[in-house]
């Protein structure tokens, strides 16, 4: 299966990444290791991790990637939860026979 496992793109006023956003900037940057992506995409075989914040990639360095994946994963958080969804929508208007979900702790404490 071909898949994508996505840290979106950071957004203006908000910072950090792979296992959390803030609600600010900071002077710097740190970034750790994105295990909630890396973890479940060692499982699947050939599948394709991109941490975009930490590389300072935006939606239109990464919208090629999506299109064509059949199993895209997107990390997600409380406070960047409403740009996720964004970037979901723009991921299912790319490629809209991709499965599209979301992991993290939000999603796993509040799935609905």
């Amino acid at each position: 299966m071909r898949s994508l496992f996505l840290q979106a793109p950071s957004f203006d006023g908000y910072d950090g990444g792979a296992g959390a956003r803030y609600q600010m900037k900071r002077e710097v940057k740190s970034f750790w290791y994105p295990t909630w992506l890396a973890q479940p995409a060692a499982l699947v075989e050939g599948s394709r991790l991109i941490d975009a914040p930490a590389h300072d990639l935006s939606w239109d360095d990464i919208k090629h990637e999506v299109d064509d994946k059949e199993l895209i994963v997107l990390h997600t958080s409380t406070p960047s939860f409403g740009q996720d969804i964004r970037t979901a929508e723009l991921i299912r208007a790319r490629n809209p026979t991709a499965l599209i979900g979301l992991i993290g702790a939000k999603v796993a404490v509040e799935p609905e």
